[in-house]
Parts: structure tokens; sequence; C-alpha cells
């Protein structure tokens, strides 16, 4: 956790906080005792009158997309054979659109640790067919009812509509990008029956998945 202040406000924030300061602001402005932290920092230069280019803080809520990106960026600066010019546009392109997609937090809606523990369970595991509610709290060290609580609070969702969603989410990308069946499309999204899959991606969506395949991809598809 690190600790920013914006006028005489502190924001506590964690994995995947995007800062975007103009030279000569200050970045971090405490952090906990015992517990470090790693970032990423770029430099960019722009114009001076073109100004702030996104907003001061904001929040990149998938974790593992966060360390992805910053994976990314380091291996590509270290290799050789890699255009400096085209990776600096292209990263301060990403990190803008990471902005535009991100939440900025605010003192009184920074999610708990407890929240954040229990999205990381569930990002790394949303594809097992038997996750539950129950699993996402004791990955977060709390009872199901708080978990419940917490979600509702910070996310405006219960914890089955977040896992849901998420699942619709990979199933909608593997459905326009592959050629996989919608059976192992189902399977591997945490589905336990085509049939689940069919009647969640219809409430959520609006269409089945066959319809959305049809009007999300160029290419022919065989489903067996």
């Amino acid at each position: 956790m690190v600790y920013f202040r914006s006028g005489d406000r502190e924001l506590k924030l964690g994995c995947g906080a995007l800062f975007w300061h103009l030279a000569g602001e200050e970045t971090i402005h405490r952090t906990e005792s015992g517990s470090p932290y790693e970032c990423l920092a770029l430099a960019f230069a722009v114009s001076p009158r073109a100004g702030r280019p996104a907003p001061r803080v904001s929040v990149i809520p998938d974790h593992q997309r966060a360390r992805e990106l910053c994976r990314e960026f380091l291996l590509s600066y270290h290799d050789d054979a890699v255009d400096r010019g085209i990776l600096g546009g292209y990263a301060h392109s990403r990190l803008l659109w990471e902005s535009h997609r991100g939440t900025v937090q605010h003192p009184e809606s920074v999610r708990p640790p407890a929240v954040e523990a229990a999205l990381v369970f569930l990002e790394a595991g949303f594809r097992r067919h038997d996750l539950g509610v129950g699993d996402l709290a004791k990955s977060a060290g709390i009872s199901t009812p708080h978990v419940h609580a917490l979600f509702r609070k910070h996310l405006s969702q219960t914890p089955h509509q977040f896992l849901t969603a998420r699942r619709i989410r990979e199933a909608k990308w593997l459905l326009s990008g592959t050629n996989r069946t919608i059976k192992a499309i189902a399977i591997d999204c945490g589905f336990p029956a085509l049939e689940t899959f069919y009647r969640a991606f219809k409430r959520t969506v609006g269409t089945t998945p066959h319809q959305f395949r049809a009007s999300h991809s160029r290419r022919i598809f065989t489903d067996l």
C-alpha cells in the first residue's frame, strides 16, 4: 500500500495505481512501515502547454494485467532490437487507455485489503467451476457474509455477479477471437454445464453465444 496526497486528502492505494505527474509534482506521500512496494516510472517528453493528459490518479483494476503491462514495458525496453521511439509512443498511448478505463479512487471508495485479496484470488481461479463465495471469503480472511457486504459496498455487485461477469468477459473474447467450440469455451470459463453458460450469457449480454459469435467475428466457425 502507498499513500498519495491530493490537496487535503490522502489516498491509500495498492497494486494497479496509476499516477500522471507533471514536472515538479510530488509522487508518493508515504508508505507503510515494513511494507515495501514496487513501481515502474516512465518519463515522457511533451509540450509544456499540453497539460495533464489523464486524471492524476486512476486504477487498473485487474492486478494481473497491471503486472503484465509493467513486464512488457521492461522487457521491450531492454531489447536492443526494439525501436525506443515506437515503444515510447505505445507506452504513452497504452497508459492513457488504461487511465481512461480505470476508476479515479477517492478516500471513501478505496477498496479495503480484504476486497483486493478476494479479487486477486478470483482473477486467478475464475475458470474453476467449483469456485464459490466461501473460497473468496477464505482467501480474504473474512466471513462469507462479510465478503458479500464488502462486494456490495465497494463493487456494487454480489460476489456471484462479479464472478459471472468475469467469466462472461472471458467467454466473449474467446467467442470473437478463437474457433473453439462453444462447449469448450463454457468449460474453460468455469461454467459447469453448457446450459448454465447459455442462460448466464443470454441474461448478461442479451444474445446467445452463437448470435454473439456470428456478429463479432468475420471468420466462419464450425461448432461441434
